[in-house]
């Protein structure tokens, strides 16, 4: 806000606190809730308070549309518990982690209990257990393979302050090495924002070079640009497609960023403040084509659309991806810390789906990532370079999450905590008799 929207200092402050506190009403309120509704501490902490907490990160992915970043889940992509991810998603993964936690706690609580210390334990070693296992299914198969190169431009975010040519130049930089190297590459892959203008802004000479390279190299094209919505007057944040034959398939964004992307009703305001161009966008259809490179099709979105797994496996109603791909540019935040929680989201994107998925980004971290979350290979953070990179697709059926999406990790979440509730109820009503 203050680097790149010229906020005055003090209203950063201001903001950012603001903000913060409000996303830690969430936990909060859970512990509160669970504290009033579970007498016992041993069952408050092996069952409502792991099944409050999941239930309040579910809340805090959707409200206002949703800040899921932060989510536990995510930093334990590696563990044996993200074997739960392909058959309840990234909550089930929360339900997991929450849950050992709390029965560990509850087990040193009731220790000299010594029956009930060692069913907290058991339990734990089962949850372990189905989480390794889970990870060692074969969810889906190869079906062949796509060549890529990734580019990352470590572009500064400051895009409207450098003129629209060289930044033609610059992209097109990318396009004349594959020329020059004559890489064996099925297509190109650039990141979110290398492109600030809509599609139909673009000058007729910058069009006809990008198709005259596509139809010249034979190999494909997928780049970030805004496109305008002539049927709306709008424009729409948009990955786009430029195939070898010149024909062009478009992704419109579906799930925009409150105040970065679109204007929540009554803060007008505080997007003026900011100065943010193009915040108040168009989101797109839910009904949207997939992209068809080399053979393979491909589910593709955009930046901050990778945090919704929710949101992802409606692409399987359309058809069946070899293969993800998300487009992103976390220079605003920064050269570490977002770019590897946003390289977790997408192992556990990945994961869940039982596809690989490709990330590619301004400054990192670009990556290939396996259907089994293992990435395979990556660029440094804030540093400009290329990956080329073979992905295996693949096929098979969709994952159980996929079939039936987070309600069942909420549900468990939900019986937790209500089992919990009553256990407590029964043992006041029997004191009370």
């Amino acid at each position: 806000m203050y680097h790149y929207g010229y906020m005055p200092l003090e209203w950063t402050y201001v903001t950012t606190a603001v903000f913060s506190l409000a996303l830690a009403l969430f936990p909060t309120v859970a512990f509160v809730v669970a504290n009033k509704v579970t007498c016992n501490p041993a069952l408050r902490m092996a069952l409502s308070i792991p099944g409050a907490f999941v239930l309040s990160e579910w809340l805090r992915s959707w409200v206002l549309t949703g800040f899921p970043w932060l989510n536990p889940a995510y930093g334990v992509v590696d563990w044996a518990l993200a074997g739960w991810a392909p058959l309840l998603g990234a909550f089930g993964v929360l339900v997991a982690l929450s849950w050992i936690s709390g029965l560990v706690a509850a087990a040193w609580f009731v220790r000299r209990q010594w029956i009930y210390s060692i069913a907290c334990l058991i339990t734990v070693f089962s949850i372990l257990l189905l989480g390794m296992t889970g990870r060692q299914v074969t969810w889906s198969e190869p079906a062949g393979e796509v060549t890529l190169r990734l580019v990352q431009p470590n572009f500064e975010p400051r895009l409207l302050q450098q003129s629209i040519s060289e930044r033609f130049d610059e992209v097109y930089f990318y396009l004349d090495n594959v020329t020059v190297e004559k890489a064996e590459v099925d297509a190109v892959v650039l990141p979110e924002s290398v492109y600030p203008l809509a599609w139909q802004q673009m000058p007729a000479k910058e069009h006809d070079r990008l198709m005259q390279w596509v139809k010249t190299e034979q190999k494909d094209l997928i780049f970030n640009a805004f496109w305008f919505n002539e049927s709306t007057g709008r424009f729409a944040n948009a990955a786009m497609q430029l195939d070898k034959n010149g024909n062009t398939t478009v992704y419109q964004k579906r799930h925009l960023v409150p105040f970065g992307e679109f204007v929540p009703w009554g803060f007008h305001w505080f997007i003026e403040a900011m100065r943010i161009p193009m915040a108040d966008l168009e989101a797109g259809s839910a009904q949207q084509p997939l992209m068809n490179i080399a053979g393979h099709t491909a589910s593709v979105n955009l930046c901050y659309e990778n945090l919704f797994g929710s949101e992802w496996i409606e692409v399987f109603e359309k058809g069946n991806p070899a293969f993800l791909m998300n487009l992103s540019n976390l220079k605003w935040f920064g050269p570490v810390k977002a770019a590897e929680q946003h390289l977790q989201v997408s192992q556990m994107r990945a994961l869940e789906m039982a596809r690989p998925l490709v990330s590619v980004t301004n400054s990192g971290a670009t990556a290939l990532i396996d259907e089994k979350g293992i990435v395979q290979k990556r660029l440094p953070t804030d540093q400009e370079g290329v990956l080329d990179v073979t992905v295996i697709a693949v096929k098979g059926e969709p994952t159980p999450y996929v079939k039936l999406g987070d309600w069942p990790a909420l549900l468990l979440a939900l019986a937790m905590f209500v089992v919990a509730g009553l256990i407590c109820l029964f043992k006041k009503r029997s004191q009370k008799g």
